[in-house]
């Protein structure tokens, strides 16, 4: 009961509320931003290389420091200076998710009619590159066009919207067909490639500036956390944080459902309010005390730069030896099934066509239960048996979950949600435990002197693999098909499995997060 008391403290609630406000963003442009696109026919390698936008969570560490020292005018004298970046990272999120709800990757507008049916109004002039297109599909005689068209006869007469334009009306079901048929014929391929690129780099702008802010927002929270409480209160703190990450995950699932009930317009707008909520809670947190467990710098200038980006690197360095170079490669590998599958998993769930409501409540509600008990039970798993066989769980309950996405893409039908079920409930559940126990791991790589930095660095390194090759997911899933790509995203954790034993068996207590670190002083 004592151990549930402490998550009932302002700094507690705090460390959830930032938890929430540091996971939507990555959730929306990881996740959400995808499902659109391929809602909207975007191929999947163009789909996998948007994920590129997210190594900005992977090179954070390079502005770790200038989150570190820079003050942020006006407002770090108003709210200190953890606070104050908090503030400006958060508006670089509202206003990146409010521009994304303004665009179309279709190229498309939308109206509902009487009976409640979404209405696509299309440009006369793009409708008519459709049928362009669509009249060489059916002349090719190994492609049935009109079984993929059905009943709807084409052309469709252009009408006059309320601006004056010519445009065609046709039901987003059906605008969605014809986007996927004539992306599949070969002569719409260059074509297409200069349509998408003129409807994406808006959107590829917005996430980018999602992406830059999230990862901020980011560095400035693990200072934060650092900095208020005592390294023995450090654990509950990361506890608290992974909980509204989580929450923030099962949210974004809700802007999911809100897609599918109104649009994907109104579902990044509501996003961005509830981030634009959690900037204002910010404004009652407490800064905490300035300077704790931070050497101060000394010398001109340019000495100080230097002092504040070299000094953490070169004290990890010192501290692991030449064990570094296993220990990096056992970071970079740990997650990269996690990575992989998971940008993919929800053009997956467009592909088999289940109904984006039942996804979003899915996510919402069992998934939302899966993961807080993969939390809980990775946290208890590293306290009872040690945080390095927690790891080794952990690597092969992701082997297994990623082998049920497998089995999902083999077998299911839109109308068989309960498989869905079973391979969300099961990811969230290995999700919740492998981040317990991997943030556990790199905390513990940290020194409390230089964590802000440190800790950016690290978590930074550990994505870059793993982020590189996700941004080609989308080239694999369509070279070797959905069920062959799942199986090869859980066969990645057997080279992370390797590593992971030999740090057990032959590495020295640094590598092993077991070295003792000088207590940091509190105020």
């Amino acid at each position: 009961m004592q151990t549930l008391v402490v998550y009932a403290t302002p700094v507690m609630i705090s460390m959830l509320i930032l938890g929430f406000a540091s996971g939507l963003p990555l959730y929306m442009v990881f996740q959400k931003l995808s499902y659109w696109l391929r809602d909207a026919g975007i191929d999947r390698s163009t789909i996998g290389f948007f994920y590129f936008v997210t190594l900005a969570y992977t090179l954070k560490w390079l502005w770790a420091p200038v989150v570190d020292r820079v003050k942020i005018p006006l407002l770090s004298k108003r709210l200190g200076t953890r606070r104050a970046w908090m503030v400006t990272a958060i508006a670089g999120t509202v206003i990146a998710l409010g521009f994304v709800a303004t665009t179309d990757p279709t190229g498309a507008s939308y109206r509902r009619d009487d009976t409640g049916v979404r209405i696509a109004q299309i440009e006369a002039g793009e409708y008519q590159v459709l049928l362009d297109s669509l009249a060489t599909a059916e002349a090719d005689p190994e492609r049935d066009a009109g079984a993929v068209i059905g009943n709807v006869t084409h052309p469709v007469e252009p009408v006059v919207d309320e601006t004056g334009a010519q445009v065609v009306e046709l039901p987003e079901d059906e605008y969605r067909r014809l986007l996927s048929l004539v992306r599949e014929d070969e002569h719409f391929e260059a074509l297409s490639v200069f349509r998408t690129l003129a409807t994406l780099l808006p959107i590829a702008i917005a996430a980018l500036l999602l992406a830059y802010s999230g990862a901020t927002l980011d560095v400035a929270i693990d200072a934060w956390r650092i900095e208020s409480a005592s390294n023995d209160m450090q654990a509950n703190m990361a506890a608290a944080y992974s909980f509204g990450y989580r929450i923030a995950y099962m949210t974004s699932g809700l802007g999911l459902a809100i897609s599918e009930w109104s649009n994907w317009h109104v579902s990044f707008l509501v996003m961005a309010a509830a981030m634009a909520i959690s900037a204002g809670l910010v404004f009652f947190m407490k800064e905490p005390k300035a300077g704790v467990g931070r050497r101060a710098l000394e010398g001109s200038f340019g000495v100080k730069v230097v002092n504040a980006v070299w000094q953490p690197f070169k004290d990890f360095f010192a501290r692991l030896g030449w064990w570094i170079i296993p220990v990096v490669a056992l970071i970079s590998l740990y997650r990269i099934s996690d990575f992989t599958m998971g940008v993919m998993a929800s053009p997956l769930y467009s592909d088999l066509e289940f109904d984006r409501a039942v996804v979003g409540g899915i996510q919402a509600g069992p998934g939302l239960a899966a993961t807080m008990f993969g939390l809980f039970v990775g946290g208890v798993t590293a306290l009872r048996i040690g945080m390095m066989r927690a790891l080794v769980i952990g690597l092969v309950i992701t082997l297994v979950t990623n082998g049920a996405y497998a089995w999902l893409a083999a077998t299911a039908q839109p109308d068989e949600s309960w498989k869905l079920l079973i391979a969300i409930v099961g990811d969230n559940l290995a999700g919740g435990f492998v981040t317990t126990v991997f943030i556990a791991y790199l905390s513990s790589l940290v020194d409390p002197a230089s964590a802000a930095t440190q800790y950016a660095w690290v978590s930074s390194f550990y994505a870059l693999f793993a982020k590189f090759l996700s941004g080609f997911s989308g080239v694999l899933a369509d070279a070797v098909g959905w069920v062959v790509f799942f199986v090869l995203t859980a066969a990645w954790t057997i080279p992370a499995a390797i590593l992971l034993a030999v740090v057990i068996r032959f590495g020295p207590a640094a590598a092993k997060g077991e070295h003792k670190f000088a207590e940091r002083q509190t105020e």
